[in-house]
């Protein structure tokens, strides 16, 4: 089945609640050893769905109920987009990969804010991300929809919209966040591009991680996915998520955590499909951990697995609480 099509069914199956809601006896959740605090949002486990599965936010309690401590949904964006052209989405299963070139298609803000209302329930569990080229539609996402969620991210790095880079200009980012910061009511996180070693682009990038803690931010998501060219996408650029990234990812946790000292939460994001990943994470100064393409490749099991296997590890540690987390993780 191809990979938009999958997700479509994928999607259905989970906008079928009562099934559902029948695992959140068993998703691991529950344990008291994985509560976590996120900038001030308190969450059962620190293992969180990405933005892009849930991009208009129909099925965020069912995504909850599979384990995950939090979701994110969207990216929305103030009116509907259609996105790129397809091919837009590639699977690569021998590297357990995925490359796309989306480009934020959704039905915009209207709708995304209507089912967030009708999940108030979950409310205290759910970021949403927003993004756009204009400071006044971002700022206009933020108000509308930070009444609805737990905290707002901040998406200015996907490598697969045009016009994004805008806010790559430190001082342009400067302003944005300053005039978000001065209405918003939860807490912000900014999505930042990821950046290679010993290159000038990650000079520029760590100061435009700075630039947002001094504007005022409350977090930073660890990375976007990874630009790439290929001609298997009909734009012939995209970015690339999953397994490959993980080692990446450690890195620019271990960059930014030297960097903040601990000022504001980091949610590391990018290649995570196992607990001791999360372990690593968490020990290098991750709040929080984000996933998407493993759960495409291992199933909506998951998150129960990683939960339970990294109570585990907690326990074989002797410690009882995710902050004591340090250290490679214990050997089962």
């Amino acid at each position: 089945m191809p990979p938009e099509a999958a997700h479509t069914a994928a999607e259905s199956a989970l906008g079928v609640p009562g099934f559902w809601n029948l695992l959140r006896v068993g998703n691991g959740g529950g344990n008291p050893l994985l509560k976590t605090n996120l900038a001030g949002i308190d969450l059962p486990t620190p293992l969180g769905m990405a933005a892009g599965f849930d991009k208009d936010c129909k099925v965020l309690g069912s995504v909850l109920n599979l384990g995950f401590g939090f979701t994110t949904g969207g990216t929305v964006t103030l009116g509907p987009r259609p996105g790129n052209q397809k091919p837009r989405m590639v699977r690569l299963p021998e590297r357990k990969a995925v490359m796309n070139s989306l480009g934020f298609p959704g039905q915009g803000l209207g709708p995304a804010v209507e089912r967030l209302s009708r999940a108030s329930k979950h409310k205290d569990r759910v970021l949403i991300s927003i993004s756009g080229t204009i400071e006044d539609e971002i700022i206009e996402c933020l108000r509308r929809a930070q009444p609805l969620v737990a905290g707002i991210e901040l998406n200015i790095s996907s490598p697969n919209t045009s016009g994004l880079r805008v806010f790559h200009e430190p001082a342009r980012l400067r302003r944005l966040i300053e005039d978000l910061v001065s209405i918003k009511n939860v807490p912000l996180f900014v999505k930042l591009p990821p950046w290679p070693r010993n290159d000038e682009n990650r000079r520029e990038l760590l100061k435009l991680a700075a630039t947002a803690v001094d504007a005022g931010v409350d977090g930073l998501v660890i990375a976007n996915t990874h630009p790439v060219e290929s001609r298997l996408l009909q734009v012939g650029r995209g970015g690339l998520s999953g397994a490959p990234l993980f080692e990446h990812t450690e890195l620019m946790i271990a960059d930014i955590q030297a960097q903040v000292q601990g000022d504001v939460a980091i949610v590391a994001c990018g290649g995570v499909s196992t607990a001791e990943h999360v372990w690593r994470l968490l020990a290098i100064g991750a709040s929080a951990v984000e996933l998407y393409t493993a759960f495409i490749y291992e199933g909506p099991g998951l998150p129960a697995r990683i939960n339970k296997r990294l109570s585990k590890l907690m326990k074989a540690a002797g410690i009882s609480s995710i902050g004591e987390i340090y250290g490679d993780p214990p050997q089962l």
